[in-house]
């Protein structure tokens, strides 16, 4: 009988380290793909970033062009 005890508590025991070893791999695992995730936004955002101010830039002087004064035709049939 006690020898049974002390068996199922070291079983008891391991298991307890083991599930908190696979926690701690499991979270350096995840943080390691966030870094690499957030290596990539920020790639991302410098590549992106020249392009988006030169697109707002040509816009600007698109909108600035002197448009057509037009109206729509508001009228309806019954």
């Amino acid at each position: 009988m006690l020898m049974s005890r002390e068996i199922f508590t070291g079983l008891t025991v391991a298991f307890g380290f083991g599930v908190m070893a696979w926690i701690a791999t499991t979270l350096i695992s995840v943080d390691k793909r966030t870094e690499v995730m957030a290596f990539k936004v920020e790639e991302n955002h410098s590549m992106l970033k020249p392009l988006w101010e030169d697109f707002i830039k040509r816009s600007a002087h698109y909108d600035s062009d002197e448009k057509p004064n037009t109206h729509a035709n508001l009228e309806t049939t019954q």
